[in-house]
C-alpha cells in the first residue's frame, strides 16, 4: 500500500467541510456483489471452452492463469502448466518465453519476488535466443520490478530504461506497457530522494495513459502522482487527485481502492498534527471496511488508529484497537501485518512501563519479520526490545539486541535516522555500565549521523524550495499574461514589473547553479576517493593471483616431476638390490606410499590455487570438471545448468577465477553442513552480468544462531570484491538456496610499449 507524506496542510476550516461533503457516500453502493476479477476469470472461461485451436486455448489459459488469487494458488498454477506443457511440447518458444513472463507475474502477486525474477530471467534469456523483442522487453521491465522489491533501485533503474527503451522503440508501441514502465521508474527515482525527477517521470506515465481506457492503472497512476505532490509538499493538489481517484472508485465501485484513498487521506492528516481529521478518514475506512469483510484494511486502520490517540496521550482504549487489529490481520493471514500491529503495540506497551507484554509483543514481531525476510523492520522491533531492556536495567540483555540490530541498519541509508537513534540507546547503555570508551565512540558515531542527517534534509528543503520557485514561476507567467490581457493601461507597470522579476529570478537561477557546481565537485571528489580505493583493492587482488600461479606451477611442475623421479627410483631398488628376507622390503613399500601420498597432495594443492582447467580450457570447463569431482563421490548429486559461459575469453581472469572460488565455496558449505542428496546449480549469462543460483535439499539453515559461518563470510566477500550482490536463505529441513548476480568485468587492454 503506497503512503503520502506532507508538511503542509488544509488551514481553512470551510475547506474542509467541503471534503467531508465530497467524501460522505452511501457506503454500501460500494460492497460488489460480483468482483470485477472474477467477472473476468468467468468470460476467459466461457472463450476457453469454446476455442478450438490449441495455441489460443493456452493463450487464454495464460490470461486467466494471472487472475486468480490467493486463496485459488492452484488454480492460477494448474492453468499456466497447461499451457506451458503445450508450447514446449510444440517447441513454440515465443509462447513458452510468454509463459515464463506470466510464471513471473503470478509469483510476483503472490509476494514471491524471488521465484518471480527466477522465471523473468529464464524469459530474458528465452527472448534473446529466438530475438523475440517484444517478450524481451516486458520480461526485462519486470525484472526491474522484482528488484525494485529486492531494494536494489540502481538495477532497477537500469533494467526499467533499459525496458522503456526497447518498448519505445518497438514498431507497435504498448501505451498501457509504457505508462506501468514510466510509473515504475516514477517510484525508483522517489526512493532515491530525487523528486523532481520523480514528479516529470509520472507526469509521463499519465501522458501514456490517457491513450488507454483502464480506470484501475489511471487511479493507481493517480496516486502515485499524489504522493510524488506531498513529497514536494504541494498538499492541495495532492488532495486534489486524490479526490479524482475516489470519483474512479466509485465509478469502478472499487471498495479496496476508496479504502486505499481514506487511509493515505489519513496518513497524511496524522503526519501534519492534525489529529482530528485523520481519526475521521480512519474511522471511514474501519466502517467500508466492516461493510466489505477486508481485514487486512479493517486491521491497518484500527492500528493507524491507535496510533494518533498515542500521539494525542489518549491511552484509554489503545490496548482494545491493537488486540481487534492483530485479530483482523490473523484472519487476513497477512504477516507482515500481524507484525505490524505487534510492533506498535510493544512499543506503546513499552511508553506505559508494561514491560512483560511489551517484550512478548516486540518478540512476536521480531520472529515474523525475520521470517518474512523483512531485515530492517525486524532490526526495528530488536531496537525497541533493546530499550525495553533499558528501562528495566537489563543491561547485559539490551547489549545483546542493540548490537544484533546495528549490522543490519549499516549500509542502509533509508535507515540512518533508526541507526543514529541506536547508537543513542548503545551510548546511554555503555554510560550505564561505565564503559566510556565505547560510550564515546558510539557518540562519535551518533554525530556524525547527525550531521549526515542535517545535510540530506539541507538537500530536500532545497529541493522543495526549487520545486515551489518553477511553479511559482509558471503560475506568475500565466496570471502576468492574464493581468496584461485584461488591463492594457497598466502595461508599463507589468512590464517594469516583469523585467524586475526577471532579474530576480536569473540572480536566483546563477546562484542555484554555483550551488550545485559545487555539489558536483564534491561529489566528483569523492567519487575520485572510491575509485582509487577500488583500485587499490583490485591491484592486491591481482598480485595475490600472480603469487598463486607461481606457486601452483612452482608445486606441479617441481615438486611433482622430483618425487614422481624418487617414486620410480625406489620401484627399481626394490626389484634389483634387496633379495634377502629383511624388514627393508617392507620399509621402501611404506615409503613408496608415503611418497604418493606426497604427490598426491602437491597436485591437490596446485589444483586448489589455480585451477588447471580453469587456466587452460576456460571457466565453463572448470564448473564441469568441479561438478563431476563431486558426482563421482556418489554421495551427492549436482543437477547443472549452463546458460552461455562458452566465451569468456575478454573477461577478466580475476573474475573468472572469483565465479569459481563462489561455486567452488558453496559446494563445500553444502557438501560440510546441508545433508544434502541433490543440488541444483543454474549459472546464466545475461548482457552484462552473470546470475548464479544453489539450491539444496539438506537440512537448511540455523536462522536462529545469529552467526554466520567463515564458509559464508568468504563467499559473500568474493561477491562484494565483484560489487555483486546475493541472497542466502533457508528454512529449517527444507534445504537452502544462493541467489547471486555478478557485474561482468572485461579484461583491461594494456598499451604497448616501444
Amino acid at each position: 500500500m503506497l503512503f503520502i507524506q506532507t508538511s503542509s496542510l488544509i488551514n481553512s476550516s470551510n475547506f474542509f467541510a467541503k471534503l467531508l461533503k465530497k467524501l460522505t457516500l452511501p457506503i454500501a453502493c460500494f460492497v460488489l456483489t460480483v468482483s470485477v476479477g472474477q467477472n473476468k476469470i468467468d468470460s476467459l472461461s466461457r472463450l476457453i471452452a469454446k476455442e478450438t485451436i490449441p495455441s489460443e486455448k493456452a493463450q487464454l489459459q495464460l490470461k486467466r492463469g494471472v487472475l486468480f488469487g490467493k486463496n485459488e494458488r492452484e488454480k492460477g498454477f494448474d492453468d499456466l502448466e497447461s499451457a506451458l506443457s503445450f508450447f514446449t511440447e510444440k517447441k513454440y518458444n515465443e509462447g513458452e518465453t510468454d509463459s515464463y513472463i506470466a510464471y513471473g507475474n503470478l509469483h510476483f502477486i503472490y509476494g514471491e519476488p524471488k521465484q518471480a525474477a527466477h522465471y523473468d530471467s529464464l524469459a530474458i534469456q528465452l527472448a534473446e535466443k529466438i530475438s523475440y523483442k517484444k517478450g524481451r522487453a516486458v520480461a526485462i521491465g519486470n525484472l526491474g520490478r522484482e528488484f525494485i522489491n529486492f531494494g536494489n533501485f540502481n538495477k532497477a533503474e537500469e533494467l526499467i530504461k533499459q525496458a522503456i527503451e526497447l518498448e519505445e522503440n518497438s514498431r507497435n508501441q504498448d501505451a498501457a506497457r509504457l505508462a506501468e514502465l514510466y510509473s515504475r521508474y516514477n517510484i525508483i527515482a522517489g526512493s532515491q530522494g530525487n523528486y523532481l525527477k520523480s514528479l516529470s517521470l509520472i507526469e509521463k506515465a499519465m501522458e501514456f495513459a490517457a491513450e488507454i481506457n483502464d480506470d484501475k492503472q489511471l487511479a493507481l497512476l493517480y496516486t502515485n502522482y499524489a504522493i510524488t505532490l506531498s513529497r514536494l509538499s504541494k498538499f492541495d493538489e495532492a488532495v486534489e487527485f486524490h479526490f479524482k481517484v475516489i470519483r474512479i472508485c466509485e465509478k469502478m465501485k472499487d471498495t479496496t481502492g476508496l479504502l486505499r484513498v481514506y487511509n493515505n487521506l489519513g496518513i497524511a492528516f496524522r503526519n501534519g498534527d492534525e489529529f482530528d481529521k485523520a481519526i475521521t478518514y480512519y474511522k471511514k475506512s474501519i466502517a467500508l471496511s466492516k461493510q466489505a469483510a477486508n481485514h487486512k484494511s479493517l486491521g491497518l486502520s484500527l492500528v493507524n488508529l491507535a496510533t494518533v490517540y498515542i500521539a494525542k496521550e489518549r491511552y484509554d482504549g489503545v490496548d482494545t484497537l491493537y488486540t481487534q487489529g492483530i485479530r483482523y490481520f490473523e484472519m487476513a493471514s497477512d504477516t507482515g501485518g500481524i507484525a505490524f500491529a505487534n510492533h506498535n503495540y510493544g512499543n506503546f506497551l513499552v511508553i506505559t512501563k508494561n514491560y512483560t507484554e511489551a517484550d512478548k509483543r516486540l518478540q512476536k514481531a521480531y520472529e515474523l519479520r525475520k521470517q518474512i525476510g523483512a531485515e530492517l523492520a525486524a532490526a526495528s522491533s530488536l531496537s525497541v526490545l533493546g530499550k525495553s531492556a533499558m528501562e528495566q536495567k537489563k543491561w547485559k540483555e539490551a547489549e545483546e539486541y542493540l548490537l544484533a540490530a546495528e549490522p543490519i541498519y549499516k549500509g542502509k541509508s533509508r535507515s540512518n535516522r533508526n541507526l543514529k537513534e541506536l547508537y543513542g540507546y548503545l551510548k546511554e547503555l555503555y554510560t550505564q555500565e561505565g564503559n566510556f570508551e565505547k560510550a564515546l565512540y558510539y557518540q562519535t558515531q551518533e554525530l556524525d549521523l547527525e550531521r549526515t542527517l542535517f545535510t540530506e534534509n539541507e538537500k530536500v528543503n532545497a529541493l522543495k524550495t526549487e520545486t515551489a520557485y518553477e511553479m511559482e514561476k509558471r503560475d506568475m507567467q500565466m496570471a502576468l499574461q492574464k493581468e496584461k490581457q485584461e488591463l492594457a493601461r497598466q502595461q508599463f507597470l507589468i512590464i517594469g514589473g516583469g523585467v524586475a522579476l526577471i532579474l530576480l529570478l536569473l540572480s536566483l537561477s546563477l546562484w542555484l547553479r554555483r550551488k550545485q557546481l559545487k555539489e558536483r565537485h564534491q561529489a566528483q571528489i569523492v567519487n575520485l576517493d572510491q575509485e582509487h580505493r577500488l583500485n587499490l583493492s583490485k591491484s592486491l587482488k591481482s598480485a595475490e593471483q600472480e603469487e598463486r600461479k607461481k606457486i601452483a606451477h612452482k608445486l606441479h611442475d617441481e615438486a611433482g616431476s622430483m618425487l614422481s623421479i624418487a617414486i620410480l627410483n625406489l620401484k627399481q631398488l626394490q626389484g634389483d638390490v634387496f633379495k634377502t628376507e629383511s624388514n627393508a622390503e617392507k620399509k621402501l613399500d611404506t615409503t613408496q606410499k608415503i611418497l604418493v601420498d606426497i604427490s598426491d597432495s602437491v597436485r591437490n594443492i596446485s589444483h586448489t590455487l589455480m585451477p588447471v582447467a580453469l587456466e587452460k580450457y576456460g571457466l565453463k570447463a572448470a564448473i564441469h570438471d568441479l561438478v563431476n569431482a563431486v558426482n563421482t563421490s556418489q554421495k551427492l548429486k549436482v543437477e547443472e545448468i549452463l546458460e552461455g559461459l562458452d566465451d569468456t575469453s575478454s573477461w577478466g581472469e580475476d573474475f573468472c577465477l572469483t565465479v569459481y572460488r563462489i561455486l567452488q565455496e558453496a559446494m563445500n558449505n553444502i557438501i560440510k553442513h546441508a545433508q544434502a542428496s541433490h543440488v541444483v546449480v543454474q549459472i546464466v549469462e545475461l548482457e552484462d552480468s552473470v546470475t548464479i543460483y544453489i539450491e539444496d535439499n539438506g537440512r537448511g539453515m540455523n536462522t536462529d544462531a545469529g552467526q554466520e559461518g567463515i564458509g559464508l563470510k568468504i563467499l559473500k566477500s568474493n561477491v562484494e570484491y565483484l560489487n555483486g550482490t546475493i541472497e542466502i536463505n533457508g528454512d529449517a529441513n527444507k534445504g537452502t538456496f544462493i541467489l547471486a548476480e555478478l557485474p561482468i568485468e572485461k579484461k583491461k587492454h594494456k598499451k604497448k610499449t616501444v
